[in-house]
């Protein structure tokens, strides 16, 4: 069967190109790939909410022995948080078994928006797992819409970056595919620095911000490409391990 696949560069997000579709979510820099870090290394499950104090409730409710709070807002992990949002922070030691409530910047909230549009399916990606995603949506049917969270409401480079590098990953596990002009772009720019994306990422402009505020050690974790089998899932508003 041929299979429709459309890349939403930016944000606002169109509920009618998400309904119904399987998508998946990218934020590269970089709760997407926190995410992925984190299921990969035990965590339990991966709750995305939109802001802080939503956040601080939901632990409250489900209880702190069993939950750790991560978020950041514009790179700073927030106060009182357990963990920011960096997938050096997602090892065994910290998640294995726990609840994480996660909010941050960009990256939840694209997640709940395909949620609620509601998409048939909802899952992320990161360069580090994007195998693993294409694998999970060519056993499904029907359209993928592939949702770029952005920076600040606006276009991101990086999460075009990712969202081209699964396009080239369906390309092969796919009989038929059918790109709309949103995944021609996001491909042709993956494929112009499929060979140098630790170069790429670094240049973007949320890199530069990464930079100043020290986090400048997370954009090469995020560069890697295919180093985690984890498909993180949503199902009842929690991401777990696919």
């Amino acid at each position: 069967m041929r299979r429709s696949i459309e890349v939403l560069l930016a944000p606002p997000w169109p509920t009618e190109a998400i309904r119904g579709a399987h998508v998946a979510v990218f934020d590269v820099l970089r709760a997407t790939s926190t995410i992925a870090a984190a299921l990969a290394n035990g965590a339990a499950g991966v709750i995305p909410v939109g802001e802080p104090d939503e956040a601080r409730a939901l632990g409250e409710r489900l209880g702190r022995d069993r939950v750790l709070l991560c978020g950041e807002r514009n790179v700073t992990k927030l106060a009182g948080f357990d963990l920011g949002n960096s997938p050096a922070e997602m090892n065994a030691a910290a998640v294995t078994g726990k609840t994480i409530v996660m909010t941050t910047t960009n990256g939840t909230r694209a997640i709940r928006a395909a949620a609620t549009a509601p998409a048939a399916s909802v899952r992320t990606g990161a360069l580090l797992n994007r195998s693993a995603v294409a694998r999970a949506l060519a056993r499904e049917d029907g359209p993928i819409v592939i949702v770029c969270s952005g920076e600040k409401g606006a276009f991101a480079l990086e999460d075009v970056l990712g969202a081209g590098a699964l396009v080239d990953a369906l390309l092969r596990v796919l009989d038929e595919a059918e790109l709309h002009d949103g995944a021609r772009a996001a491909a042709l720019l993956y494929r112009a620095v499929a060979d140098r994306l630790v170069d790429a990422l670094a240049s973007v402009d949320h890199a530069l911000e990464m930079t100043a505020k020290g986090a400048v050690a997370d954009l090469a974790r995020c560069a890697v490409v295919d180093t985690l089998d984890v498909v993180p899932t949503l199902r009842e508003g929690v991401l777990t391990a696919g």
